[in-house]
């Protein structure tokens, strides 16, 4: 039988994957891939044209503008923390956000406001925000905003932005074979502030701007791509399986790993120019797919019987994404 789900018929109290995973429970998938990829997956995009994709990518983002990551707490004026280190704009976005008007759906990818979970779900604890930094912090507080229409209600930003419709950038996007979910431009700024990074006292002293350990949905819920846009040798991804080993995801590949084991991104060094590292992060839902229309979510072909890997590097995903093999 073919799984689907409307929107409107999704439980209140969970993130709509999870009203998914109540009907067919793929977020415990054991399916394995065909084959041992390496803990970084670098690909070649051979059927796209990566000058004009890096050329519109960042005219978009210069006219729509970059947004902050929410922190905790105010700023002096009343306005809520943001981290000028770790900076976004979405590609996708959810009408029904629990943010309503009060933010550019663009922003909808840099976390939810704490003001509206505390007065709508009685979070007793904080001013400014919960931390989306890291589903590893599993706080009350946490709980209480993994639900429907928040941050964590990753099925529910699948609607496209105007941003993400801007020239080439647009085009790439609509060739995509699989339903976009919570996607975005991401930015570190060399410059910015590092609150994002999450140390604190001394250690805040040496850390460089980026954005904390942490760790997102599993591949089969939410694959994540990264395909770097705009670059320098400063710029590295670190993983827990390789603590000290620094990565630098060079432009114009697309890159993906297990996003459920701990990762960091952040600027190693500080150029003497500021610098803005731009990459697409694109999240697909490589087992289900979506109908803007109809607002439905439906169980499509690949569904237990392909591993998301095998279907990124076989071109299920991004048309032309080619495995480059190193040794």
């Amino acid at each position: 039988m073919t799984i689907s789900l409307k929107l409107s018929d999704a439980a209140e109290e969970i993130p709509v994957a999870n009203s998914l995973h109540r009907r067919a429970p793929f977020m415990k998938s054991t399916l394995q891939p065909r084959e041992p990829y390496p803990s970084l997956i670098k690909l070649e995009l051979t059927e796209t044209d990566t000058d004009l994709l890096i050329k519109d990518t960042l005219e978009a983002l210069d006219n729509v503008g970059m947004f902050g990551y929410r922190l905790r707490g105010k700023r002096p004026d009343g306005s809520l923390k943001s981290d000028t280190g770790y900076l976004g704009m979405g590609l996708t976005y959810n009408p029904l956000h629990i943010d309503g008007i009060e933010t550019d759906p663009h922003e909808q990818v840099q976390g939810n406001h704490f003001k509206h979970i505390k007065q709508e779900f009685g979070a007793k604890s904080g001013d400014g925000r919960v931390s989306p930094y890291s589903r590893m912090d599993q706080s009350e507080a946490r709980k209480i905003a993994v639900r429907k229409d928040t941050h964590y209600d990753t099925y529910s930003m699948a609607f496209r932005t105007e941003g993400s419709k801007h020239g080439y950038l647009g085009t790439f996007l609509d060739s995509l074979k699989r339903s976009m979910v919570r996607s975005s431009l991401r930015i570190i700024s060399s410059h910015g502030s590092t609150q994002a990074m999450g140390q604190k006292g001394a250690e805040r002293a040496t850390q460089r701007p980026g954005v904390a350990w942490h760790t997102d949905e599993m591949m089969f819920n939410n694959l994540r791509i990264n395909i770097a846009i705009k670059t320098s040798k400063e710029f590295v991804l670190e993983q827990q399986t390789n603590v000290g080993k620094l990565i630098h995801l060079e432009a114009p590949y697309a890159y993906s790993w297990d996003t459920g084991i701990p990762h960091r991104a952040y600027c190693s060094e500080r150029p003497e120019e500021p610098f803005f590292r731009t990459h697409i992060m694109l999240g697909v839902a490589p087992w289900f797919d979506f109908n803007e229309e109809t607002q439905t979510w439906t169980q499509n072909e690949f569904y237990e019987k392909k591993h998301p890997w095998d279907m990124l590097c076989d071109g299920d995903i991004i048309p032309g994404a080619k495995l480059v093999r190193q040794d």
